[in-house]
């Protein structure tokens, strides 16, 4: 059933309002995800105006796509159906920041970067770290589960998500959780939302939990001649009592990204190994100090990089990617999970995949917690969609041959339509479906973007 559109267009401008309701291809198709652009775009400027969108749109059985920073839109299927869009930068207020017991509570669509300086000015700190924080809001933080190199020693959003709001498909609005640790008695609600990619519903506000800022920090760059001596420094401090925050395999192309941002000078074909560390002076003092034993051991050169310079540093070295050339330039960005023991053996593989298919490659890993991030650049004589397809499933084979996975995580929508972005579903899946069937019965919100086409 096709939505009557001029009818919802008048509903969701009572709603909104007509100046936060786009219509016609020049407002709406910088809100098309991989070709398929919807035909409105709304701009609720509460949570009730989202629900009230959302009951409408359920209403006249239209499909919704929720949009915040836009950074994470590339991820999955292309989708059925985008009859709307609802941008949610409008939600950007912090509702309650509780200084005193660690917690705070912010609507879907305030940014990373904006809620980090809030917290800072009281000495506390949101540990999560993904590439883009300018951009990133709240809710797609939430929503897709994002996360960055400081995942090693904090996890991701599932650790510090202490509760949220959210509007249904049928425009309901549901809290769960609350703003204390010990909050749960019965299913853990929170957790159904968090990187359900908005098929569930629309996130509309979080609570996090929060850490004070540590009293300082530091970093470790080593620079090798090639893979075997960085991994070996990964797996000596995986096996040691050394805590940092962060471990990051660079590949040659993308130390030739980082180091000039990094006042290294690197020699041709360098591997790359860059080291977080925080705490106390003396703990940060010692850890650098080992480290850099470490690195030297393996056959590297270390380069030590105070506070100052360590928050710079870690700010280039999660947004190597997108130092990549900009649009109209294409690429395909990989995202390969597997058992920590193997990250630089798929690390390794994706560098190789590319070098074999002609194709400019970089590739980073949070080399503790098993995360390969591999970036190729299409250019005219890039392989065809089937052959490019051929290699990334081989690829794919390999992760999951090792128990892990391979997800495109941005592609053409042409290689999207030769490949699925996620893979085979696995177990749990049947879980999924129906937990989709009750939540979104008409299969409107997201359709067809997520695992297994839900």
């Amino acid at each position: 059933m096709q939505p009557d559109a001029a009818r919802l267009q008048r509903q969701l401008e009572q709603i909104v309002g007509t100046e936060h309701t786009l219509a016609g291809p020049n407002a709406t198709v910088k809100f098309g995800v991989d070709g398929v652009v919807p035909g409105l775009v709304v701009r609720p400027g509460t949570q009730d105006e989202v629900a009230n969108v959302l009951g409408a749109c359920a209403d006249a059985e239209a499909a919704v796509i929720p949009w915040g920073g836009g950074t994470a839109m590339g991820l999955g299927n292309p989708p059925r159906r985008a009859d709307v869009a609802v941008a949610l930068d409008r939600l950007d207020r912090i509702v309650e920041f509780d200084a005193a017991n660690l917690c705070v509570t912010a609507e879907a669509g305030v940014r990373l970067a904006a809620l980090q300086a809030t917290l800072a000015q009281k000495r506390e700190i949101l540990p999560l770290d993904p590439p883009a924080d300018t951009r990133v809001t709240v809710g797609g933080l939430a929503a897709a589960n994002l996360s960055g190199p400081s995942r090693l020693l904090y996890g991701t959003a599932r650790d510090w998500v202490l509760g949220m709001r959210v509007a249904l498909p049928d425009g309901e609005r549901i809290h769960c959780g609350g703003k204390v640790i010990k909050n749960v008695s019965g299913y853990d609600m929170t957790k159904l939302f968090i990187g359900s990619l908005g098929t569930l519903g629309i996130v509309t506000e979080v609570t996090f939990k929060l850490l004070p800022l540590p009293a300082t920090r530091a970093a470790v760059v080593g620079l090798f001649p090639d893979l075997a001596g960085a991994a070996d420094v990964v797996r000596r401090t995986l096996e040691s009592v050394l805590l940092p925050e962060a471990l990051d395999l660079l590949d040659a192309g993308a130390v030739t990204l980082a180091a000039p941002r990094l006042g290294l000078e690197a020699p041709a074909g360098s591997c790359g190994l860059a080291v977080a560390v925080a705490g106390s002076p003396e703990t940060v003092e010692r850890q650098v100090r080992d480290f850099a034993a470490l690195f030297r051991e393996a056959g590297g050169r270390a380069t030590p990089l105070p506070d100052g310079r360590s928050v710079l540093a870690w700010d280039t070295i999660r947004n190597l990617l997108g130092l990549l050339p900009a649009p109209p330039a294409v690429r395909v960005l990989c995202k390969i999970a597997v058992p920590i023991g193997r990250t630089s053996d798929l690390f390794a593989s994706a560098a190789a995949l590319g070098r074999r298919r002609g194709l400019p490659v970089t590739v980073t890993a949070h080399a503790g917690s098993g995360i390969v991030w591999a970036c190729y650049l299409l250019g005219p004589e890039a392989p065809s969609d089937e052959a490019l397809a051929d290699a990334l499933e081989g690829l794919r084979h390999e992760a999951e041959a090792a128990e892990g996975s391979l997800i495109l995580y941005d592609a053409p929508a042409s290689l999207k339509g030769r490949m699925d972005a996620w893979g085979k579903p696995r177990d749990g899946f049947g879980v999924m479906t129906r937990l989709k069937a009750e939540f979104d019965p008409r299969g409107l919100c997201n359709p067809g973007r997520f695992l297994g086409g839900l």
